[in-house]
């Protein structure tokens, strides 16, 4: 680790153990005159009952859901009772599920494993073999699932683990045992678990100031928490306690309040009056919430900074990025060392993008050598640039305990860089990676506070955890190849869920075939109405950047993506569908910039995805089918607005019983425009 001493005042580390009737949470706090407060580190989950029936097959095959002819119950082995199921597949195309339903809700963070053992289990693959999986469906079909590691060869009793969050919108998750489609061998199962993780009884978010806690001097707004409150079973019937205390760099508090909240409430708002005249300085915010028994549950700490002058990029209370004082909406692409060229970055910024985020920093990785160039080109076309960090932990690529270092010089090197948006922190990485993630947020607070970080994930049950860490969030759905494309907005809709209005939501929508990845995938790149499609569901759905994966991704026409499948011609076909959807999403990004969006009476789990904002006496309505049939949606129109074109683009509209029905073909979306 790099001496950073000279920047910041030496380090004053303290632990507070709060001892509680329902666990032991450590919260380390890291004090400094930059940095006053802290990342927090992931506490071990409380887990539920084990929701699965019959786990150990002592019951036979009761409450599973197994084929005829296939998987059976044996006393042969077990590893723990005196049975277990056993299933013996000679077929390498046969393909069978043993599953059984669970009884879980929506928003639930399940964690699931069995123990498993096998015999010359073979595989051709490596996603093929022995394992277990948790998927939910819905009334649309399947939502998703979660496929840990599969198992080969042979092997004694082996536990396998997986996470999963039951998707919004599921009607039915199941849990499966199987050998993969293409694995064959001989292979038991027993003592299968699934269990709920239990939410804390509190969680705190200061939901303004919203931006690691940086205020500007004079600015009146109230500060506001955002409280969640999960009532525990043995709560007497007395008000859960919430104190709030600001303290400046001297300890002299300047204030203190003190709230009451019903113990049955699901939420509350928290406001707190700003003091007058607070200078420029870093100040710390302390919480405490009491529960109904008398217990500090929740110590909490926060980083208050007043600053004369807000950071070069900051992400402002409703989630919008400030790049150099003005609204911006990130509208980018990855690329990689091979397109960062002039000729690329030119095409891109031609294309109707706006942003670029490499994963190689310009094509390098030696922190010594020089990513000027890289930058400069970057900037001389237009484009901001998304500087990558997402490699530079202990045990990944290569790296040992030098890792922050490099980070540290990539840090230094660029953060005064004019075409810097932000910093790329976390590429997918999982919680077991939660300790090192913290580290890399805290050293990019330490070392530029003027530029935000920036974490994508593919796991919706790790954004809650990434929320703490990072000051924009990511997802990536990548719906294109499945059924339909409404992963977007259920995925989009988590995402803005864990951003609380507290972070700002960069969407990585799909610009690849996943065929050139998965060679089992059937071929289907994004057409044009797909892309539009997902753009559309994204921003109806919160999203306040789009980056798109991936420039390079579309040079290539199958597996594997290597000079055997690269082709240019083939991409700038593809380039330029991509550069005219781009191009319609820069003619609304105006609009959406502006903020006024107009409430809509629409119902409840709609097919179609619609959001509308006012742009003077135009009223947009943004609308997306995400489904490859026609479908429509009804609800009245707000006052005082006019239909001046019944068809617009994909989108045809009926008036009847003073209700209006928008409808689109499959794959449909665009925008509606009304009149005053």
């Amino acid at each position: 680790m790099i001496n950073i001493q000279k920047s910041i005042m030496k380090r004053l580390s303290q632990i507070i153990i709060i001892k509680q009737k329902y666990f032991y949470l450590a919260i380390s706090i890291l004090i400094t005159s930059i940095l006053p407060v802290y990342a927090q580190e992931i506490t071990k989950p409380i887990l539920g009952a084990n929701l699965v029936q019959n786990a150990g097959f002592e019951d036979g095959s009761d409450h599973w859901q197994i084929p005829a002819n296939t998987a059976k119950v044996v006393g042969d082995f077990s590893r723990s009772g005196s049975k277990s199921l056993f299933y013996s597949n000679t077929n390498a195309k046969q393909y069978k599920l043993f599953k059984q339903t669970l009884k879980v809700t929506p928003g639930q963070r399940l964690h699931f494993s069995a123990w498993i053992k096998g015999e010359g289990v073979k595989a051709q693959k490596s996603s093929e073999g022995a394992s277990l999986f948790i998927e939910s469906t819905g009334s649309s079909g399947y939502l998703g699932g979660t496929h840990p590691r599969r198992l080969t060869g042979t092997f004694d009793w082996t536990q396998i683990q997986g996470e999963f969050y039951v998707f919004p919108g599921a009607t039915n998750t199941s849990l499966g045992l199987y050998l993969r489609k293409g694995a064959k061998g001989k292979v038991w199962f027993d003592d299968v678990e699934v269990r709920v993780e239990q939410p804390a009884p509190f969680n705190s978010y200061l939901i303004y100031p919203n931006y690691r806690g940086t205020v500007l001097q004079g600015d009146t707004t109230k500060w506001k928490f955002q409280i969640q409150i999960h009532p525990q079973p043995d709560w007497k019937n007395s008000p859960v306690k919430v104190v709030n205390a600001l303290t400046d760099s001297q300890g002299k508090v300047l204030l203190h309040t003190s709230n009451e909240v019903a113990p049955t409430k699901e939420s509350a708002e928290i406001v707190l009056d700003v003091p007058p005249h607070l200078g420029v300085g870093n100040y710390t915010l302390q919480q405490t919430i009491t529960d109904p028994n008398g217990e500090k549950v929740l110590q909490d700490s926060h980083a208050i900074h007043v600053v004369k002058k807000m950071p070069n990029v900051y992400i402002d209370a409703q989630g919008f990025t400030i790049a150099n004082g003005k609204r911006f909406f990130p509208m980018g692409v990855f690329i990689n060392a091979d397109t960062d060229s002039d000729l690329d970055l030119q095409r891109i910024a031609e294309g109707g993008f706006n942003t670029v985020l490499s994963y190689y920093y310009g094509g390098k990785t030696d922190p010594q050598a020089d990513m000027k160039p890289y930058m400069e080109n970057a900037q001389k076309r237009g484009l901001k640039v998304i500087y990558s960090l997402k490699d530079m932990y202990p045990g990944k690529h290569g790296y040992g305990n030098e890792a922050f270092d490099v980070a540290a010089k990539h840090l230094e090197m660029m953060r005064d860089n004019p075409a810097l948006l932000a910093w790329y922190t976390n590429d997918e990485m999982g919680r077991e990676w939660m300790t090192k993630m913290t580290k890399m947020y805290n050293l990019v607070k330490q070392l530029d506070p003027n530029h935000p970080a920036y974490q994508v994930q593919n796991k919706m049950e790790e954004l809650e955890n990434n929320a703490t860490i990072a000051d924009v969030l990511g997802i990536d759905p990548y719906p294109v190849g499945s059924d339909d494309l409404s992963s977007t907005s259920v995925k989009t809709g988590v995402a803005q869920n864990a951003a609380r209005a507290m972070k700002g939501l960069w969407i990585v929508p799909q610009l690849f075939d996943l065929s050139t990845y998965f060679p089992d995938q059937k071929s289907q790149f994004p057409s044009l109405n797909e892309m539009r499609n997902q753009a559309f569901q994204a921003i109806i759905n919160g999203a306040k950047g789009l980056i798109w994966y991936s420039y390079y991704g579309m040079m290539y026409e199958k597996y594997p993506r290597d000079k055997s499948t690269f082709n240019m011609e083939l991409f700038h076909r593809r380039w330029t569908d991509t550069s005219a959807m781009a191009k319609e999403m820069d003619a609304i990004i105006p609009v959406i910039l502006q903020d006024n969006k107009v409430t809509l009476d629409v119902p409840q789990n709609a097919d179609v995805q619609v959001a509308a904002w006012q742009n003077g006496n135009e009223l947009l309505i943004l609308l997306a089918n995400p489904y490859y049939e026609e479908k429509d949606i009804t609800f009245t129109l707000p006052h005082s607005w006019k239909i001046k074109e019944a068809n617009q683009g994909q989108i045809n509209s009926t008036i009847h019983d003073g209700k209006i029905t928008f409808t689109l073909p499959s794959i449909g979306s665009g925008v509606f425009r009304l009149k005053r």
